[in-house]
């Protein structure tokens, strides 16, 4: 394996807590298909990608869903849903960002938005916690795109194969490894910790 310089965290299902299936649903309810492929589904809805990339507001991201989905769902009770969504981080989260040594640069790259970002980072606590951050809806970019991969490694200024990515979607993890970096899948404390393990990066 190559020398890693820079671990680059996805963030929901790796560290913060999306909840079971059950509460995706509530607010993509798609039936008779697994959560891997409700997650592809999400990934590649025009609604998503555009609030997700910082185009419209969370009011006109709301609306686009409903009529994408055909849904009769309540208005409101679907966007307190969406903005209630991060449940919160797993527990022992920020503890294992903290275990990997100083002389790795920490950054965070994940699919967001307004309704969720200044939850994660200020009541969540994850402000300070890595040297950069990567958030669709201020890159205007969004994961898979091999464009936002590309954006991320010029940014860090690193090889690509020099960044290990942690995303618990194998969609974005393969752009990753398309753009060059090293990429696992891995979703919750524990498995991203076996990651870090098998890599090296703590022990």
């Amino acid at each position: 394996m190559q020398t890693i310089k820079v671990v680059l965290f996805d963030l929901g299902h790796v560290l913060v807590d999306l909840g079971p299936k059950e509460r995706f649903t509530r607010i993509f309810p798609l039936q008779g298909v697994s959560e891997a492929e409700l997650w592809e589904h999400w990934l590649a809805s025009p609604s998503v990608k555009a609030f997700d990339a910082g185009q419209i507001s969370l009011d006109s991201f709301i609306d686009r869903l409903l009529a994408e989905l055909s849904l009769e769902a309540d208005r409101e009770a679907l966007k307190q849903a969406f903005i209630a969504w991060p449940q919160g981080l797993y527990d022992g989260a920020i503890e294992l960002v903290q275990r990997i040594p100083a002389h790795y640069h920490r950054a965070v790259l994940s699919n967001t938005n307004d309704a969720h970002w200044a939850r994660i980072l200020d009541d969540m606590g994850l402000a300070g916690l890595f040297h950069q951050y990567f958030a669709s809806h201020q890159v205007g970019l969004v994961k898979p795109e091999l464009s936002l991969f590309e954006h991320v490694i010029a940014k860090l200024g690193v090889a690509p194969n020099e960044i290990l990515f942690i995303d618990d979607n194998q969609i974005n993890v393969e752009a990753a490894r398309q753009a060059g970096m090293q990429a696992e899948w891995g979703k919750g404390i524990q498995c991203a910790q076996e990651i870090l393990l098998t890599y090296g990066v703590i022990r």
